[in-house]
């Protein structure tokens, strides 16, 4: 005698089998993504063969009429979540023969705005991101402009004839003057270069 499969409690619960001939994800699959947040649920796609729509119940806001969500929306996923009062969230796709729940956990937990301390505390991260991103990118420019204004100066130092440090860099080596301690000799009497 055959076993007949246990019926997912989870169906209608975070799950709603718009198309029946999608195979229903595992109980414990559909377990965890409730006890990770009760208010996601899971629907085929009707846009992506093969692919599920993770969707989030619609709370604060008053769900739009069906003729009004028409006349607003045009991808058919997004439709048929605000249809149903739901926000879609992001597309699931089974790869393998099992139905990993792990990254998909991780995943929803590195974007979720809340468990990162909220929508102004994600703000102000963001704000100080993009001042990092244009303040590496300012301190780039600025090496590299002071690159080339030194290997112009070095260009400017060889052209005209003056001594480059055996860097590469240009150094300034004034004449010797009168009384000047390159200008004297090892008794330390001065050597006269004025010939006016």
């Amino acid at each position: 005698m055959a076993r007949t499969p246990a019926k997912n409690p989870w169906v209608g619960k975070n799950y709603i089998p718009d198309n029946p001939r999608m195979e229903i994800p595992p109980a414990y699959w559909l377990q965890r993504i409730y006890d990770y947040d009760a208010d996601l649920v899971v629907l085929p796609s009707r846009q992506r063969p093969y692919a599920y729509v993770m969707a989030r119940r619609i709370r604060l806001a008053r769900p739009l009429s069906a003729k009004a969500i028409d006349a607003i929306y045009t991808q058919a996923d997004t439709r048929m979540c605000m249809n149903y009062g739901l926000v879609p969230v992001s597309l699931i796709f089974r790869t393998g023969v099992t139905w990993s729940i792990d990254n998909i956990i991780a995943s929803l937990k590195s974007r979720d705005i809340w468990a990162h301390g909220g929508g102004e505390r994600v703000a102000n991260m963001m704000d100080l991101n993009e001042a990092t991103i244009e303040s590496r990118r300012q301190a780039g420019v600025r090496d590299d402009m002071w690159m080339r204004s030194g290997q112009a100066w070095e260009s400017y130092k060889r052209r005209t004839g003056q001594r480059v440090s055996s860097s590469g860099r240009a150094t300034e080596h004034p004449s010797p003057t009168i009384g000047s301690s390159e200008s004297t000799g090892r008794s330390g009497a001065v050597i006269a270069t004025d010939f006016r």
